[in-house]
C-alpha cells in the first residue's frame, strides 16, 4: 500500500471511559509552567550620581513584579546591588556577574546565577541581565531580565551631585530550558 493511502486511512480510536483514565492515573500534578513573565515599574539609585566622567558607581534597585503564567505564583520581588565603573556617556558596557534571589508570592524562593551588562542605545539605558536559576523554585529555568530606562539628563550630568536616580521599566522571563 502506497505511504499516502495509509496516512489517510480513518484512525480507529478506542474510548475508554473518562472516571477510568482518571482512577487509573494516579493523583493529579500540575506540570511546570513552559515561561513566567513578570514586568514592573522601578526606581534605579546611583551612589555617587553618575556624572560626565566614568567612576566607579554603586547601583542598586528593588521591585515587586507582577507575574503571569506561573500559578498561583503571581508576584515576585528582586533586589539588585553591585558596583561598576559608570557614567552619563556611554563610553563602554559595565558588565558584572553575581548572585540574587527571587523571592516569590508562593513556594521556595529561587536563587539565580547571571551575567548583568549595560548598553546605551540611543539615550536609553538599557540593563540585561541572563543566567539560570541555580536552586529553588523553578530550578534550571534560563533568567532573561531586561530593564529601559529613559536618556539621562545631560545638564544634571554636567552637576557635581549627578543623576542619583532614574526610573524604568522591568521585564523578568523564566523559561524552561529545551
Amino acid at each position: 500500500m502506497p505511504l499516502f493511502r495509509r496516512l489517510a486511512a480513518p484512525l480507529a480510536l478506542s474510548l475508554v471511559p473518562l472516571g477510568v483514565l482518571l482512577t487509573t492515573s494516579g493523583p493529579a500534578q500540575a506540570a511546570d509552567p513552559l515561561a513566567i513573565v513578570c514586568t514592573t515599574s522601578a526606581t534605579q539609585h546611583y551612589s555617587p550620581g553618575l556624572t560626565l566622567v566614568s567612576r566607579p558607581t554603586h547601583i542598586t534597585a528593588s521591585a515587586t513584579y507582577s507575574c503571569t503564567g506561573g500559578g498561583s505564583v503571581d508576584s515576585a520581588q528582586l533586589s539588585f546591588d553591585y558596583t561598576v565603573d559608570a557614567g552619563c556617556l556611554p563610553t563602554s558596557s559595565p558588565v558584572t556577574a553575581g548572585e540574587s534571589i527571587l523571592d516569590w508570592n508562593e513556594g521556595p524562593d529561587s536563587e539565580i546565577t547571571s551575567t548583568f551588562v549595560v548598553t546605551r542605545p540611543v539615550g536609553q539605558t538599557v540593563g540585561t541581565s541572563v543566567g539560570t536559576v541555580t536552586a529553588g523554585q523553578f530550578n534550571g529555568y534560563i533568567f532573561n531580565l531586561v530593564g529601559t530606562y529613559p536618556a539621562l539628563d545631560l545638564l544634571a550630568c554636567a552637576t557635581s551631585e549627578g543623576v542619583t536616580s532614574s526610573q524604568g521599566l522591568l521585564v523578568l522571563t523564566l523559561t524552561q530550558p529545551f
